[in-house]
């Protein structure tokens, strides 16, 4: 029994991402729109939105690093602040 359950979960596992190569088709079209009348946007928004017509790519790890700042600001600020109130912040030291 063990040994079919094994052979169906390695059929899906086979099978599922050949589904999803199918579905990508649809999608990708969705990657063709651009952002309409980028002269009407204020700075910060009429930049990201040139970026995003001019090249999807270079938007795309400009986002993504700039997330990872912001990330990396927000658990700073939450650092300090828990500091603040007193409470013990360190990282966890793991005994094996």
């Amino acid at each position: 029994m063990k040994r079919y359950l094994v052979l169906i979960l390695n059929f899906f596992l086979l099978a599922v991402p050949s589904t999803l190569v199918w579905g990508a088709a649809e999608k990708a079209e969705a990657l063709q729109k651009k952002i309409p009348n980028v002269d009407q946007l204020s700075s910060l928004n009429r930049l990201f939105a040139t970026w995003y017509n001019d090249n999807m790519w270079l938007y795309a790890i400009i986002v993504t690093g700039l997330m990872g700042v912001i990330g990396m600001l927000i658990a700073l600020v939450t650092d300090i602040i828990l500091k603040i109130i007193g409470l013990e912040v360190h990282k966890i030291e793991h005994h094996e």
